[in-house]
């Protein structure tokens, strides 16, 4: 089934949105990031281990740390 949006962006370009609103030298929620990609991009297919991947590469590319807080409840 594909799920038609308005919003056709990639993984990458909505993890970096997310990541983009953390302020500079802030951390970045796994959990948080996590939850923002799978509301705005329901026609992404991509695992929970390939966002964290995509998490841990750009947070830092961006001055920003992270939280591993994808287990916290």
């Amino acid at each position: 089934m594909n799920i038609e949006t308005n919003r056709k962006h990639t993984a990458e370009e909505l993890v970096q949105e997310v990541i983009h609103k953390i302020p500079y030298g802030g951390t970045v929620s796994v959990k948080a990031v996590i939850a923002a990609v799978r509301q705005d991009g329901p026609h992404l297919e991509c695992t929970d281990e390939a966002l964290i991947a995509l998490i841990v590469e750009l947070a830092p590319a961006f001055g920003r740390a992270v939280a591993f807080d994808i287990h916290d409840e």
